[in-house]
């Protein structure tokens, strides 16, 4: 399974972006021309590998079009629950006559 992992770039500004999943005790990382990857292990991979560098203003265009278009894998089943603890806790109130 793929993962990603977006980091603030060390002194510089934007962030940068690795695209990897673990083979072993090693990791396969994405490379930029995204047709190759590459083997490190586990400390490269969080130090000096990864696939983009986005500067602030494509990075910013990149979670906005994420945002509007595709829902998260996690949290998907929390749709709706402050809806329904809204309606809860007015329910509650009726029933116990503080409204």
């Amino acid at each position: 399974m793929w993962e990603v992992q977006i980091q603030d770039r060390v002194g510089r500004w934007g962030k940068q972006m690795s695209i990897f999943r673990k083979v072993g005790n090693n990791y396969e990382v994405l490379c930029n021309d995204l047709n190759t990857v590459e083997m490190v292990d586990n400390g490269a991979l969080t130090v000096d590998k990864h696939t983009f560098n986005l500067d602030p203003d494509v990075f910013e265009a990149l979670v906005n079009a994420i945002h509007k278009d595709f829902k998260p894998s996690e949290g998907k089943f929390t749709e709706g629950k402050l809806e329904a603890t809204t309606g809860h806790l007015n329910d509650l109130r009726q029933l116990l006559k503080l409204k």
